[in-house]
């Protein structure tokens, strides 16, 4: 037994099931990665745990006293057991796991062996599985305050609700079922380093390398590339597999070869090895979400793509195709195409699924590069018209959209050009200013050589391949290769880009346009990505086609299956909740849509409107002002008037009115905002309204951004064709944003249970006293101090985040964002932006302090009058799977030291 851990054995009463003992031993060899010990998921200042999970770490009191006792996770506890089950971090692994998993309540006691006892990593996950108990623990009050994180145990559906209307349903779902694994490592895979050339290699290079044909018949067995680095494999490579890649490869038949552009590979193994069952483990409540899942998560994500990956043109987990996909010209050299996405997840019945849908990006029109340039720059119908010859080009809008081509992928085809020609692709490197009439270089004659002479594109593809320019004044295109030219020693003596005649120049298909779209073009995609469900459901069916799952044979050696029928499910249709106004409420049913007629906000401004103003904006094709000061008075009325209707309260219902006079919308702006000021004996302006002539975005960018960045007032922007017709219902819409700028709310939900608030429904945790006094009260425990006073508790707090990232190939830092409601009813919210590093994901300390900590206190002040919440709701949007316990580690860790802060400046309030 030496050198080998003990299996677990029975106890007195009897000894364990073959089942039992298997399910104990696999844990028992998983227990060196998994940490042991469950803790408090309350944040510092919280009377109640947050409903947020993470990965357990091991805790102790600061006091540093032996077996002081732990808290089953808030996710497990509250749907999975009862919450006042408290175990000692002592308590042997193997006893959590008899006692809780087996639930026998004859075993007692666990016999070791001599070597001691099996390890489970999953014994405190099996914790939350125990039978009920009325058991509770006294927490000194250090022990609120010690560094921890939160379970990763997978949430457990508590039951199934009973409101509303049972209908069934086909998910765009597929049920992935296990079967009994090909190849010769039937499921096992393991898990390799791999390094090519100098291990600097650029991605295109890489990207190659492995998915060439050379590199896979090279290497025995099934091999999954996660298009870096990272490698997995059902062959056990016990020593470093050393290859030579030649890129080129073999010529196809009648093209002369090509010199041979070898690479090297070296791929080694890092030890790890893949297990699929440590998905199902989680799945089952048997083991914590650690490396092991990850692993195997991350691993069957890279399987899903590899055989879709090598058909069509891949963008993280969506597959385009020309010949498979519908699409629509959007304008602008542009086009939008439909293909499939495909993703695996985990379901409730401990099943994996792989779900299917729709997905939509942009693309460059496959055509040739004088329709897009022609698009890009509005010249549909005179491509020559963006020829220049006087050196414009650089200054000129146009061709700063020409310029967007630059990164993308070509083709050069003309006559009396070789076959071989035809087939070589280029990528653009600029869009030079010199014409082909202008640019010239010199010709190398290889025969003396010398240089023979300088000619100009123009010159040289008509006398060496009679061919005509019908551009020649065209911009040139620049390409990433270049020509060397040598001396005997091997300096370079002549070095130059090649360059080609934009004419002859086609963009590659399926190439994504990286680039913001405009207002037009942003229209007629979503007027193509909306459909109904029957025309989704089809198209959906259609891509299942491009996926390939009955040919692909890295499923198989998985010991996995996609079932190609979706999965059929029950639900149930909530009725629709009533909106509550003041004095009155309204059941708008489905429709959608609702009249305001005789209705109130529920809460009006907070302050008397009186510093406001309207500015008639000029049209910037035209001059013209976008409405006659007649109509705008008359608009301008009827919203006072319908404003006051709804309650809300306006001591000057006669704002200032002025026109836009000059030419320059930032300095009419700043005029304008000095004006309402001054009318007003230097009050700052409340509000401003803009009357705009059409909805050009450059307009209402600069517009928010100057009322926003530079004078801080809110403001208001009117489509002038909306307000000449004085319709009750757009000026009803208006208001309702009108009125929330001004702090007022225009209406809530009716709750069914307004006792609950906006508190989870059947939520049983231990409570956490607001003081974080030594007091743990538990339901069926006791106390050790008596109760408080009766009072309304806190109200709940909403947090959202998100970073947003510059566009591909922009240099601009990427921007953190996060909101906190400001009321009990979670209808007004607090905002906060900061840069956030370049493509940094994570919301670092720094900025979380900056952006959160002003909100929060607010949120004391303003909302709960001095407490903090009793439950806090942290949503975050961006974030994938893979890095979820770093978000935890981070950004979690962060938040409940800020609360900490907070709870020791305001525990005087409480």
């Amino acid at each position: 037994m030496a050198g080998k851990k003990a299996p677990v054995t029975g106890t007195e009463t009897g000894p364990l099931s073959k089942q039992q003992q298997r399910l104990a031993n696999r844990h028992a060899k998983r227990g060196a990665s998994t940490p042991t010990d469950h803790h408090a998921t309350a944040f510092e200042g919280l009377s109640e745990p947050l409903n947020v999970s993470a990965d357990p770490v091991r805790e102790s009191s600061s006091r540093g006293q032996a077996g002081s006792s732990t808290v089953p996770s808030s996710s497990l506890a509250n749907n999975l057991s009862q919450p006042n089950t408290l175990r000692s971090p002592q308590t042997s692994r193997a006893d959590s796991l008899l006692e809780d998993i087996v639930k026998d309540p004859g075993y007692n006691a666990v016999q070791d062996s001599a070597e001691g006892p099996a390890e489970d990593p999953a014994g405190d996950a099996a914790q939350a599985l125990a039978p009920p108990s009325n058991t509770c623990a006294d927490w000194g009050g250090d022990a609120y305050t010690s560094e921890a994180t939160l379970d990763t145990a997978l949430m457990r559906r508590p039951g199934y609700g009973a409101a509303g209307t049972g209908i069934g349903l086909r998910l765009n779902s597929h049920l992935i079922s296990r079967i009994k694994a090909k190849g010769k490592a039937k499921g096992a895979f393991r898990q390799y380093d791999v390094h090519i050339g100098s291990g600097n290699e650029k991605r295109g290079l890489i990207r190659a390398v492995l998915g060439s044909n050379e590199l896979l018949k090279n290497l025995p067995g099934t091999w999954v590339f996660n298009g870096d680095k990272i490698a997995w494999s059902d062959h056990n490579a016990k020593e470093a597999l050393r290859l030579t890649i030649d890129l080129h490869g073999k010529p196809s038949p009648g093209l002369p070869a090509r010199a041979p552009d070898n690479i090297s590979v070296v791929i080694r193994s890092t030890g790890a090895k893949i297990d699929l069952s440590n998905i199902y483990d989680y799945m089952g409540g048997i083991c914590q979400f650690d490396g092991h899942v990850v692993s195997a998560i991350n691993f069957l994500d890279h399987v899903i793509r590899q055989w879709p990956s090598k058909q069509h043109t891949i963008i993280k987990r969506s597959y385009f195709n020309q010949g498979f996909c519908k699409k629509r010209d959007l304008g602008g050299g542009v086009e939008v195409m439909s293909g499939i996405y495909q993703s695996i997840r985990m379901a409730e019945g401990s099943h994996l699924v792989a779900n299917v849908d729709v997905s939509r990006t942009a693309f460059w029109n496959f055509r040739d590069f004088k329709y897009i340039i022609s698009r890009l720059a509005k010249h549909e119908r005179d491509v020559g018209s963006l020829a220049w010859r006087h050196g414009n080009q650089e200054t000129n809008s146009s061709f700063d959209m020409i310029r967007r081509l630059k990164g993308s992928w070509f083709t050069v085809e003309h006559e009396n050009q070789s076959v071989e020609a035809k087939k070589r692709q280029w990528k653009v490197a600029a869009i030079r200013p010199e014409s082909a009439r202008e640019h010239k270089f010199k010709i190398w004659d290889s025969t003396k050589n010398t240089w023979e002479r300088e000619t100009t594109i123009l010159d040289y593809y008509q006398h060496e391949y009679k061919v005509r320019l019908a551009y020649p004044d065209l911009p040139v295109v620049e390409t990433t290769k270049t020509i060397t030219k040598r001396d005997e020693k091997g300096k370079i003596i002549f070095e130059s880009p090649i360059i080609f005649p934009l004419e002859f120049c086609s963009m590659r298909p399926n190439q994504r346009y990286s680039y913001r779209l405009d207002e037009d073009q942003t229209s007629e995609m979503i007027e193509f990505a909306v459909q109904g469900p029957e025309q989704r459901l089809d198209e959906i069916n259609r891509g299942l086609g491009m996926l390939g799952w009955e040919k692909d044979g890295f499923l198989d050696r998985c010991g996995l299956k996609i079932c190609r029928e979706q999965i059929r499910t029950k639900a149930r249709i909530l009725d629709p909740p009533k909106l509550i106004f003041k004095g009155s409420d309204l059941s708008p049913g489905t429709s959608g849509k609702w009249q305001l007629t005789n209705k109130m906000f529920i809460a009006p401004n907070t302050a008397p409107l009186v510093s406001w103003g309207v500015m008639i904006v000029k049209s910037t094709q035209n001059g013209r002002l976008a409405i006659e000061e007649s109509k705008a008075k008359d608009f301008v009325s009827m919203l006072v008037n319908q404003y006051k209707g709804f309650g809300g309260d306006i001591k000057t219902e006669k704002p200032l009115i002025r026109s836009q006079e000059c030419d320059d919308l930032a300095t009419a702006i700043q005029q304008f905002h000095d004006d309402v000021r001054k009318e007003f004996g230097e009050m700052r302006p409340q509000m401003l309204v803009f009357i705009l002539p059409d909805t050009k975005a450059p307009v209402y960018l600069r517009i928010k951004k100057l009322c926003d960045c530079q004078f801080g007032v809110y403001s208001q922007c009117v489509q002038a064709k909306k307000a000449r017709k004085l319709e009750y219902s757009y000026i009803a819409n208006l208001l309702m944003k009108f009125n929330a700028k001004l702090g007022g709310t225009t209406n809530i939900i009716a709750s069914q249970k307004p006792e609950q608030s906006l508190r989870p429904s059947g939520v049983k945790q231990p409570k956490l006293r607001p003081d974080f006094g030594n007091v743990v009260t538990t339901r069926g425990g006791p106390a050790t101090k008596p109760p408080p006073p009766a009072i309304s508790p806190p109200p709940a707090m909403y947090i959202g985040a998100d970073v947003s990232h510059p566009a591909p190939g922009g240099h601009a830092p990427s921007y953190a964002a996060m909101t906190v409601s400001m009321d009990k009813t979670a209808t007004r919210y607090c905002a906060a932006v900061q840069t956030n590093g370049f493509r940094q994901e994570m919301i670092s300390t720094q900025n979380l302090g900056y952006c959160l900590k002003p909100l929060l206190q607010k949120w004391i002040k303003d909302v709960s009058k001095g407490s903090l919440p009793d439950h806090v709701y942290y949503f975050r949007d961006g974030v994938g799977e893979s890095r979820f316990k770093e978000l935890l580690a981070k950004e979690v860790a962060d938040i409940r030291q800020i609360f900490r802060e907070l709870n020791g400046i305001h525990s005087e309030l409480k």
